[in-house]
């Protein structure tokens, strides 16, 4: 049987446009005002573990389609 290792290495993936826009329906923002590091860093202290990266993706809109969110 495996033990659990005394320090747990954490990488964090975060979907942009998901985070937006649960952000928008649970707090009614519409900017994207969040800080993906400081939320990482929050649930990894929480749970007792070493976060060692924070990756974000998200798409980005044609210019044609949307300038406002390409040029964000």
């Amino acid at each position: 049987m495996r033990t659990e290792p005394p320090t747990k290495y954490t990488v964090a993936f975060f979907d942009g446009q998901n985070l937006f826009q649960h952000a928008k329906a649970a707090f009614g923002h519409f900017h994207p005002n969040y800080d993906p590091r400081a939320l990482a860093s929050a649930v990894c202290k929480s749970k007792g573990w070493q976060l060692t990266q924070v990756r974000f993706y998200t798409g980005i809109p044609t210019r044609t389609r949307d300038r406002r969110w390409h040029d964000y």
